[in-house]
């Protein structure tokens, strides 16, 4: 009987070790990598600590509805063709709806998975009218249904794939005053401190996993904060926060207001002394914002270990894309430094080892494949990047030897601002549609000061970075990855 039943303890303890992880993807808006993790102690403790900090984690185009669409589709910005917020530009949510139906929650619940988003899903989504763009402001206040046909704002669309639909609808992803579509129910919230957005978020978030308890189904949420995106001039913290770090400055590496930018193809004027002191006050508000993010990872953190799901959840941390506070004299996303192009990354979970950090080059497609890859999940496209879990075993595991870089396209913006890159471990190459070209050493400068397209003794790198560069700029699939 001892035998068995220790039989009966090992296949459980398998069956146990086999099943599907629940999946919680946290991910903030416009937050950088360049320090500002170090100021979310509970991010740090509950998953660096406990996980594997990525070194070089990249976006494959650095703005917020493109970056969006790649983790919906594992895909390259050229390939689902989202490559700006509006939809004049035929971007944002209008350009992604037709790709609901086949996008990364589908997927999931293909595979048994209960799915749930909280917070923020692509810009303009809930603003955007049937007859057309131009109609998208009046679109946000009329929202009727005509023989079948939304005309106006459908401000209570709930996309295909999602179990609970808790998103920022219409012309309010604010901090405060603020719509959320709760399953096609239009909640509104005010200016009270209770109906800060984070830790509206936060709550309903864990009243999800609270949901679930008893489920012996595998779940996936995906919690996007509006933090730390500006509203105005600048994010607006909790009045718990709002006081916090004034003792903090801008930080200012050698990229800072840089002194010479005749060999660089963006070249904004030096920043004066009254946007310096406006930058830092940004600064201090994307720090302040950010702490209610980390109270929002410590209570879904509490929330899995009081229902015992902790150890058979997989928790990802990171941001749509990054954001530049002067570094180049530019103030935003959208360029190829990369202030605008890195991002965090912390993993923890089952199968993840703890307290590590890996040096190779991922990206925000990679992701996508992961959760597919944890999830024993079939894509219904295919997929630009790779699965991580080579990596959780290996630190030196072989892995891409470059990655692609992509432009916005707008209405509005010069030609000769928009390019195509690739990024190794040490160099970096940007080709501009001028013809215009970059080349930084990032071994020896990592701030990205001194242009080398020029330079004789960078001939060899240049060409083999050309080469590169015209193997990534229309990949699909297994093309875009380059041993």
């Amino acid at each position: 009987m001892r035998l068995i039943g220790a039989l009966l303890l090992l296949l459980i303890s398998a069956t146990a070790s086999l099943a599907a992880p629940n999946i919680i993807v946290i991910m903030t808006d416009d937050q950088e990598d360049t320090g500002s993790t170090a100021y979310m102690p509970k991010t740090l403790s509950l998953i660096a600590d406990e996980g594997v900090t990525f070194n070089n984690s990249l976006v494959n185009l650095p703005l917020c509805a493109p970056s969006r669409a790649s983790f919906l589709t594992g895909q390259a910005a050229h390939n689902h063709g989202i490559r700006a917020n509006s939809p004049l530009d035929q971007g944002g949510w209008e350009a992604f709806k037709s790709k609901e139906e086949n996008s990364l929650p589908v997927w999931l619940k293909a595979a048994g998975y209960r799915t749930a988003l909280i917070g923020k899903y692509l810009n303009r989504y809930g603003q955007q009218s049937a007859y057309g763009a131009w109609l998208s402001w009046l679109g946000s206040w009329i929202n009727v249904d005509f023989k079948g046909t939304t005309v106006g704002n459908p401000r209570d669309w709930v996309p295909q794939g999602w179990d609970l639909w808790y998103a920022f609808t219409g012309t309010r992803v604010r901090y405060y005053d603020y719509w959320i579509n709760e399953n096609g129910r239009i909640l509104s919230f005010d200016h009270r401190p209770s109906d800060y957005s984070t830790d509206v978020l936060a709550e309903r978030a864990v009243r999800f996993i609270n949901d679930e308890a008893k489920s012996q189904a595998p779940f996936f949420m995906f919690i996007a904060a509006k933090t730390a995106h500006a509203q105005g001039d600048r994010a607006i913290p909790s009045p718990k926060y709002e006081q916090a770090f004034n003792d903090v400055h801008l930080p200012e590496n050698p990229a800072f207001n840089e002194r010479d930018v005749h060999r660089k193809a963006l070249k904004a004027p030096r920043v004066g002394l009254k946007t310096k002191a406006d930058l830092e006050l940004s600064y201090r508000a994307e720090l302040q914002s950010l702490q209610s993010v980390d109270d929002l990872v410590a209570d879904v953190v509490d929330a899995l270990r009081d229902t015992n799901k902790l150890d058979n959840t997989v928790l990802i941390y990171t941001s749509d894309n990054g954001f530049l506070f002067g570094d180049h004299r530019l103030i935003g996303k959208t360029a190829a430094y990369e202030g605008s192009i890195k991002v965090p990354l912390l993993m923890r979970g089952p199968g993840i080892p703890e307290h590590e950090t890996r040096d190779q080059l991922v990206n925000n497609l990679d992701l996508v494949a992961t959760i597919l890859d944890l999830a024993g999940a079939k894509p219904g496209v295919p997929l630009d990047g790779k699965s991580l879990k080579p990596l959780f075993a290996e630190s030196k595991a072989p892995w891409r030897s470059a990655i692609l870089i992509e432009s916005p396209v707008t209405r509005f913006e010069r030609a000769a601002n928009r390019y195509t890159g690739v990024r190794t471990a040490t160099k970096k190459y940007v080709k501009y549609d001028s013809g215009f070209e970059e080349l930084f050493d990032l071994a020896a400068d990592p701030h990205e000061l001194k242009n080398k397209a020029q330079d004789p003794a960078y001939a060899s790198d240049l060409a083999t970075l050309r080469g590169i560069y015209d193997t990534l700029k229309s990949c699909a699939g297994e093309g875009c990855w380059v041993p």
